[in-house]
């Protein structure tokens, strides 16, 4: 029988685990407005115990990275499915692990900034000074990691589609912004809390924080529509090719699909016509030449390397004559650490890929210039920033999901969403087995095709000049802010 000591023990990391649990499941779900909210709310409540942060983390991850599971089996790579299984289980603990040391050492800088007196008697003005300091440490955090490849989706990105109208601050703030918005609004649902459980007043606090959540809500959602035009209809060929089993598809099997594309598309007039990530392989040649002006996802070898890359073909053309590389491999997926090079070449079908340069603008000459984002790329909010500067007008993203779950879809998804957001773009989506559509540039999703079958579906993408403010200056304001807050903390210290 367990001790009332041992009790509330128990509760003190329940609790965390619960949290972690709740904000992973509603990671780019319509169950974000009611999870994630009280998921922050349990990380502020437990944030002075670091093991809790730990635990919070940890759950974190492991739910909301659950996807990385459906690897197993990779018996098909030569893995016995022994083997396949620990290396599965292994990726995803490994990474819900480096989650929860990550929320671990966030507890840590909370635990010295904030829980050194009793936050419910501390003036308001220091308090929130501090709050919103250890919200834009976190909100940095994955800035920062969002330029490593050991990142996927945070807290910016993952509200949407649950709440599209706070995720329209993206135009202004960004995905780093956003996810400074949920901390702090996971702190002001633990100190009504706290004051309540307390007998001390509360209702103005929450009151005043119930107006400024509806104005941001307000405001997000107040946009300029860019008037649509039909001028560029644009084919998607979604190949629903499994990944599995690209190894035994040749060539001339490519070629016959191909061919029925080309003429769907040429039947509805189309000017251009896109396939994903990976279905042309290297030194794909076509004797009959291309019928129409073609983007497709395919190899090409460069220097004795192999690269995975949009390639461009013109009218005519037997094999591609512009092409822009992925920059952002997979870890284990298509690169290994080079001292595994001997043990394997990833955990793809093709492996030892090679990363071209990190520029995301692509400019084949047969279309306006286009910011390109191929597959796990969409992640990296900062280098389709930098292309639509440099003259981008339509965002084109192109995947290969299989075989992962329809829960990594709806993360992807959210993603390519508010890089629309973001930069007021349209982004056209093509993968293999889905999500494959079109986004308007506030973030809707003007038309989806269905997963994981064979479609061809032709869209007409708007090619927009416009410029919104998180475009113009990016993440500069909110690293201001941070300096700035941490300017006044140290105030704080030394007065």
């Amino acid at each position: 029988m367990l001790i009332p000591t041992q009790i509330k023990s128990l509760r003190q990391y329940f609790y965390p685990c619960l949290g972690g649990i709740l904000g992973g499941i509603s990671v780019s779900t319509h169950f974000w407005l009611i999870f994630m909210p009280i998921s922050l709310f349990i990380l502020w409540k437990g944030s002075e115990r670091r093991i809790a942060n730990f635990c919070w983390g940890f759950f974190f991850i492991l739910i909301s990275h659950s996807w990385l599971y459906d690897l197993h089996p990779l018996t098909w790579l030569g893995f016995s499915w022994l083997a396949s299984l620990i290396i599965t289980i292994s990726i995803l603990l490994f990474c819900a692990f480096l989650g929860g040391l990550l929320v671990y050492l966030w507890g840590w800088f909370v635990e010295i900034i904030l829980w050194k007196e009793d936050v419910f008697k501390m003036k308001i003005l220091s308090l929130t000074v501090k709050v919103i300091f250890l919200s834009l440490t976190w909100g940095i955090g994955e800035l920062i990691l969002s330029q490593t490849p050991f990142f996927w989706i945070g807290l910016g990105e993952s509200l949407i589609p649950g709440d599209i109208y706070l995720a329209g601050l993206a135009r202004w703030i960004g995905a780093s912004g956003l996810c400074v918005l949920q901390i702090l609004i996971g702190f002001w649902i633990f100190y009504i809390q706290g004051r309540w459980e307390r007998k001390l007043h509360f209702k103005k606090i929450f009151i005043y924080g119930l107006f400024i959540i509806f104005f941001l809500h307000l405001f997000g959602g107040l946009t300029t529509p860019i008037k649509r035009n039909y001028e560029y209809p644009v084919a998607i060929w979604q190949t629903n090719l499994p990944t599995r089993e690209k190894l035994k598809i040749n060539d001339e099997f490519i070629k016959e699909k191909l061919s029925t594309a080309q003429k769907y598309a040429l039947s509805n007039k189309v000017k251009l016509l896109v396939a994903p990530e990976g279905t042309l392989n290297s030194n794909f040649y076509l004797s009959k030449g291309f019928k129409l002006n073609t983007l497709a996802g395919g190899f090409r070898n460069s220097n004795n390397e192999l690269r995975s890359s949009l390639l461009g073909f013109q009218i005519g053309d037997k094999s591609f004559t512009s092409s822009i590389d992925k920059h952002r491999l997979v870890p284990l997926g298509e690169k290994t650490p080079r001292f595994l090079d001997s043990f394997s070449k990833g955990l793809s079908a093709v492996g030892g890929v090679q990363s071209g340069s990190d520029s995301r603008l692509f400019d084949p000459k047969f279309t306006q210039p286009l910011a390109v984002a191929i597959c796990y790329e969409i992640s990296d909010g900062l280098k389709i920033r930098k292309a639509i500067n440099s003259g981008a007008k339509l965002i084109i993203t192109a995947a290969n999901l299989d075989p992962y779950p329809t829960k990594l879809y709806n993360q992807f998804l959210s993603l390519a969403r508010l890089r629309s957001i973001e930069n007021k773009k349209d982004n056209l989506l093509v993968s293999n087995t889905g999500p494959s559509g079109l986004v308007n540039d506030d973030g809707k999703i003007i038309q989806l095709l269905d997963l994981n079958v064979e479609q061809n579906k032709v869209v007409f993408p708007n090619f927009s000049y416009d410029k919104t403010f998180y475009t113009k200056f990016g993440d500069k304001p909110i690293l201001l802010l941070f300096i700035f807050f941490m300017g006044l903390n140290f105030f704080w210290k030394i007065n």
